[in-house]
């Protein structure tokens, strides 16, 4: 497997990042607190944990009607939503323990819930965080032909209607991972900068394993103990994905692809003219970022900006940090973009609808 990369122009001391990495360090350092996860998210997580556990051995123990097979599925969903943003995302970035062993191990959480987290973590975290919103590098905003999200992207005829049909399609996003994007992701050799990539063996058979597990575990054990018809297993099994798809969606798609979004490329020799700490704030944006339910909901992921420039911190501290964030853009008259909730979750959908148009069709920005 080789690795490719992009140049970014270096970051000088006295630059935006180097004095941003200075008072961030100077807050852990007065405040005396750790840049890993503290107790109060401990207690989060594992409740969390807790949470998904409880509602499907009630299910399977206690659950008589349809009505309560329903209202199981979808408690399932939110907590599968709840526990991926919260703590496998932080556990992926090391910023729970120390120990990266442990980290490793809240990151199977994924296997659980019938996905890989090992091709989940070379998309995240090799290519997405290092190269956001650079197409054929951020695998995460890789197009499929349904959706045009860039002007220069190819306009097919159906791409009128992408921002009524995206949105319904949406719904399936977890569903797409679980029974596609996976074998997809495998099966080619290129994965954002990553090329001649080779998947062992062991690792093809233990992603198959871990979704017959999934699949056995949450539509064929519960078709044999529960009164109801496989049937309204199987429908309860889909509304809890596409209640899982539904909030994850936006949650994901808030930061980095709303209407305003820049998709910056490289020139000829693979150089981009700002620094990836610049590049960070030019591709993410932050939403609801003064709402403190949000935040604890989320995993801090609606603090987006902090989070691409300090990855291994616990999203505990993000609110903080983004203060000192905003501030320092400010003084080195830098952008800082943050929305509102109901903006955010408006601006993709006008995205959508910009490009939709054919006579759209325009370079992209380089910023």
């Amino acid at each position: 497997m080789k690795t490719l990369s992009i140049k970014f122009k270096k970051e000088a001391p006295g630059d935006f990042y180097h004095v941003l990495r200075q008072r961030v360090n100077e807050y852990f350092k007065n405040t005396g607190r750790t840049k890993r996860a503290t107790l109060y998210f401990k207690i989060k997580a594992f409740s969390f944990i807790a949470g998904y556990f409880l509602i499907y051995f009630n299910l399977l123990f206690n659950v008589q009607s349809k009505q309560g097979v329903f209202l199981s599925y979808m408690g399932m969903g939110v907590f599968m939503f709840l526990i991926f943003l919260n703590v496998v995302h932080d556990a992926a970035h090391e910023a729970i323990f120390k120990n990266k062993k442990l980290n490793l191990a809240f990151t199977w959480f994924l296997e659980l819930f019938g996905t890989n987290n090992r091709l989940w973590r070379m998309r995240h975290l090799d290519s997405h965080h290092i190269y956001p919103n650079i197409f054929g590098w951020d695998v995460d905003i890789k197009q499929s032909p349904i959706v045009r999200i860039a002007d220069n992207s190819p306009y097919l005829s159906f791409h009128r209607y992408q921002h009524f049909y995206m949105p319904v399609l949406y719904f399936l996003y977890t569903l797409n991972w679980l029974f596609y994007r996976d074998f997809k992701d495998i099966s080619e050799d290129r994965l954002g900068p990553k090329v001649n990539v080779k998947y062992p063996w062991y690792q093809i058979v233990g992603m198959i394993l871990a979704k017959i597990i999934y699949l056995g575990y949450i539509l064929v054990i519960p078709s044999l103990l529960l009164p109801v018809s496989f049937w309204v297993i199987f429908l309860a099994f889909l509304l809890m994905h596409f209640t899982t798809s539904f909030v994850t969606i936006f949650a994901l798609v808030s930061s980095h692809v709303g209407e305003n979004a820049i998709f910056p490329q490289p020139d000829e020799d693979g150089r981009l003219p700002h620094t990836w700490a610049e590049h960070q704030l030019i591709t993410t944006a932050d939403y609801a970022a003064d709402n403190p339910v949000v935040t604890f909901l989320l995993g801090g992921f609606n603090l987006h900006v902090v989070h691409h420039l300090f990855p291994n911190v616990s999203h505990v501290h993000y609110p903080e940090l983004t203060r000192i964030l905003k501030e320092t853009a400010e003084e080195f008259n830098l952008e800082y973009r943050s929305f509102s909730l109901g903006e955010a979750l408006l601006s993709h959908w006008r995205l959508l609808k910009k490009n939709s148009f054919k006579e759209n069709l325009a370079l992209l920005e380089e910023a």
